[in-house]
């Protein structure tokens, strides 16, 4: 069945990606991403714990690409997404695995007479064994518990609960089907209807936060049915007149005949300005649009008169800063592509007066590709090449492979082209994208572009943020002043000077460094022979008090010079538990190192482990320290 499940899910997500649709958190995408999960999961079953999934697209392509070409010209790209998406969900399996296992266990638990204090111990021996599979270990810790339980079996165990079936949904993106079957591998059942209410609240508060965020009336609250006349692409401001004025909640809303703001939508935030009607100022705070008809919010209660002519201006500075964040987005994605690949392709974005934000698929770039995407975009705006746009027939654009658009969207039968360098109505510009936004009328009225951020919001999916125009000079500016005061703190000689001042000091503070560690050492040397006037049975179990895990690491070490043993030292400085253990050889076939970390470990809700001879672990709980010791005493015999 593992086998006939991961080639099935392969062709699905490999004919999928090839035909432009990622994994992701909603809708279809969120469709493929399950796809995805279910077929890693069934790796597991034949031991596959490393990326194995994107290896065998190579196979696919080989066996199918005659009859699905795209297979082929798009192999890399449908490796690289799946090998991104596989381990990431390997990380969140690892986890997600380890949090069912223990809940399980607790299970077994709570099913038990409790009349024996040993039996979570015993049980918890079971589950440690790391040369066991899940299965195995899941097995070993049944026949534990019918071996400390008398009458108990199987059937005693409750359903896995929904509470903590959409935690791991929720926190470890497990969808219900991927916990059904963990469980069921168990011989276990899932408490459905407990999952389904709560993913039902979660639905429920989405809900009304989305209601209450919402800003747009439907359109069957505005009688306006003539669409609004849009003029500013070339003018800021218009006498206009006023066709309907909508209340809603705490919003004022005005419906215009012509408006010269522009209204939100793809991705580029909406005007700002106000209305003039003769010594009265409404202030306009954001424009949106309900099908063909504008919104203008006002910021005030008030509201000029239905058929009342009055002035409509734009924030003019506000409506710049947003042009120069558009179209330097647009030279952008073209940088990417020229830096990364052609299948960088766009996600989503966002521009607005102070920064613009670029989302697409890819991998994590470099320092370097950042660092040359960067100077690209600026030599494009010295450049200064011209900003120009044309209508022609969708068709048209669709045939045109130099233009670039989100072809899965909605367009009528005339589309906007926005093209940066060439010849008007040409079509020959180095970029040419679909686009409806508002835009400089040359690359120079930029001014300066800066690359602030290149990060993940997604898996397969990066981030840009950036900043063009005055803000990148403000930013500029900052650098420069927050240098200045850096080298004021340091007595530099100014920003030049800076670097040398630095380097002296990162000298200095690696020589106290030194002398820190040694007079530690020092103090670790000398509480080690403390620890061994104190030793008996060939065992020291100690808590050093308020210390850090360094210092007991220190201790644990200078005791292995002069101590042949066993060792379990705790620690509980900074309000946290550290755990050292060391076993010398000689007593190693008696216990281990390891197997007494984990042990002891998540009594003090924490976990750790480690080699024979010497292992680590910590936790948070500090009021349960000598309970863990006590622990370590039994489990050594001392």
């Amino acid at each position: 069945m593992a086998f006939r499940v991961i080639a099935d899910h392969l062709r699905t997500l490999s004919f999928a990606i090839a035909d432009g649709i990622q994994p992701g958190n909603s809708d279809r995408n969120y469709t493929l991403r399950r796809i995805l999960r279910r077929a890693v999961k069934y790796g597991r079953t034949l031991e596959f714990k490393e990326p194995f999934f994107f290896k065998l697209v190579d196979v696919l392509a080989a066996q199918m690409g005659d009859v699905f070409p795209e297979l082929r010209t798009k192999k890399e790209q449908i490796k690289s997404v799946l090998k991104l998406e596989e381990e990431s969900f390997n990380r969140t399996l690892d986890k997600g695995i380890a949090i069912f296992g223990e809940k399980c266990f607790y299970l077994v638990v709570q099913s038990m007479n409790p009349s024996d204090d040993s039996f979570e111990g015993e049980l918890r021996r079971g589950m440690a064994l790391e040369h066991l599979s899940d299965s195995q270990r899941w097995d070993t810790v049944l026949e534990a518990a019918k071996s400390l339980s008398d009458g108990w079996s199987p059937k005693k165990l409750k359903p896995f609960s929904g509470a903590d079936a959409f935690e791991l949904y929720d926190t470890f993106g497990f969808p219900l089907d991927l916990t059904e079957l963990l469980a069921r591998e168990r011989g276990l059942t899932v408490d459905k209807a407990g999952f389904d209410k709560l993913m039902e609240e979660q639905k429920q508060r989405a809900r009304e936060a989305g209601k209450k965020n919402k800003q747009v009336v439907s359109v069957s609250e505005i009688e306006t049915k003539a669409p609004t006349k849009f003029i500013g692409y070339d003018a800021l401001e218009a006498d206009v007149r006023v066709l309907e004025v909508v209340e809603m909640k705490d919003k004022t809303a005005v419906v215009l005949d012509v408006s010269t703001c522009y209204a939100e939508m793809g991705g580029q935030i909406g005007d700002a300005g106000q209305l003039i009607l003769g010594a009265n100022t409404y202030p306009i705070s954001a424009t949106s649009k309900v099908g063909n008809t504008w919104l203008h919010f006002l910021e005030g209660d008030e509201a000029p008169a239905v058929d009342a002519t009055v002035k409509l201006i734009v924030d003019a500075p506000r409506r710049h800063a947003i042009e120069r964040h558009h179209t330097v987005t647009h030279i952008l994605h073209w940088a990417l592509h020229e830096v990364v690949n052609k299948d960088a392709t766009q996600k989503g974005s966002s521009v607005t007066p102070d920064k613009l934000t670029f989302d697409f698929n890819s991998a994590a770039l470099t320092a370097q590709q950042i660092s040359d995407i960067e100077r690209l975009v600026n030599e494009r705006i010295v450049a200064n090449d011209p900003v120009s746009w044309t209508e022609v027939p969708y068709v048209e654009a669709k045939a045109n492979n130099g233009i670039m658009a989100l072809f899965g969207e909605k367009y009528g039968d005339l589309v906007r082209v926005v093209q940066i360098g060439g010849q008007r109505n040409k079509l020959d510009g180095w970029s040419m994208e679909l686009c409806g936004g508002t835009h400089t009328r040359s690359t120079g009225e930029i001014g300066l572009f800066r690359l602030v951020s290149e990060s993940a919001v997604a898996s397969g999916v990066r981030r840009i943020e950036a900043i063009a125009g005055l803000e990148a000079y403000n930013a500029a500016r900052a650098d420069a002043e927050l240098l200045k005061l850096l080298a004021g703190k340091v007595s530099a000689q100014g920003a030049a000077d800076l670097e040398k001042k630095l380097d002296q000091i990162l000298t200095q503070q690696k020589e106290l460094e030194k002398a820190l560690k040694a007079a530690q050492q020092r103090e670790a040397s000398v509480k080690a022979k403390d620890l061994i006037a104190t030793a008996a049975n060939n065992t020291i179990i100690a808590n050093l008090g308020d210390v850090d895990a360094d210092y007991a690491v220190g201790v644990a070490e200078a005791l292995k010079g002069t101590f042949n043993g066993i060792v379990v030292l705790a620690a509980t400085g900074g309000g946290s538990v550290a755990l050292i253990a060391s076993v010398a050889k000689e007593f190693q076939g008696k216990v281990q190192a390891g197997k007494i970390i984990q042990s002891i470990a998540p009594i003090v809700g924490g976990k750790g482990g480690g080699k024979p001879d010497f292992a680590r672990g910590g936790g948070k709980d500090v009021a349960k320290v000598d309970a863990a010791l006590a622990e370590a005493r039994k489990l050594i015999g001392a």
